[in-house]
């Protein structure tokens, strides 16, 4: 009887985390709507953007990041909002070459408290190259 409580505790827990990343899509579906990605995936500790950009270049990757994903963060997002994801994949269209954003809540609130000033050299200074060659 105990293991059926378990196995009921595992599948509910399961059930809330899935429920709240379909409510983190759907905000990052209507927070990147500007730049209409091809897909967004969320992967564990990992988001991922495929992006309609054929070369992915810093100029997209900061506002994607600042005024696109961790913009609902500034507009009253629940605390379950990126809770989990340690870092942003921005890619091209082929996923193969973009920017890896080491982050997700924490660093959208930082981004938040900053000014505009320093807002992208916060990101920037989070950031390292990605290229897929497989």
């Amino acid at each position: 009887m105990r293991t059926l409580g378990l196995v009921g505790l595992i599948l509910g827990s399961l059930a809330i985390a899935s429920a709240a990343n379909g409510d983190d899509k759907e905000r990052l579906i209507s927070a990147l709507e500007p730049w209409n990605p091809e897909e967004i995936i969320l992967e564990g500790e990992q988001l991922i953007v495929i992006t309609r950009e054929r070369r992915m270049t810093d100029e997209v990757l900061r506002p994607l990041i600042s005024t696109g994903i961790c913009m609902p963060v500034f507009t009253g997002a629940p605390d379950s909002y990126l809770a989990g994801v340690e870092e942003i994949a921005v890619l091209n269209t082929f996923g193969r070459q973009g920017y890896i954003f080491s982050g997700g809540r924490s660093e959208c609130e930082e981004i938040g408290n900053l000014p505009m000033s320093d807002t992208e050299m916060f990101i920037l200074s989070r950031t390292r190259m990605h290229t897929n060659t497989n």
